[in-house]
């Protein structure tokens, strides 16, 4: 495991030891289980959005160059 030093306003900090605290856990492993769900949520959204992009790609509608209204949508 590697140390990292960040810099948090001094309120932040307390108010932060608080809720560890308060949830029966250090800030140490809250901040650990924060950056596990970021890489987490990057991981997924990252899927979601390659998903999305090759389905694109495998479609075979062509809008034939209308650019559409936000009227047009709503009819």
């Amino acid at each position: 495991m590697t140390n990292v030093t960040i810099s948090i306003e001094e309120e932040d900090l307390k108010q932060a030891r608080i809720v560890a605290l308060q949830q029966g856990t250090s800030l140490n492993a809250a901040i650990r289980e924060f950056v596990k769900s970021y890489i987490g949520n990057t991981q997924h959204y990252q899927q979601v959005t390659d998903c999305i992009l090759q389905k694109a790609e495998q479609s075979k509608y062509s809008s034939k160059g209308h650019e559409w209204t936000r009227e047009d949508l709503y009819e």
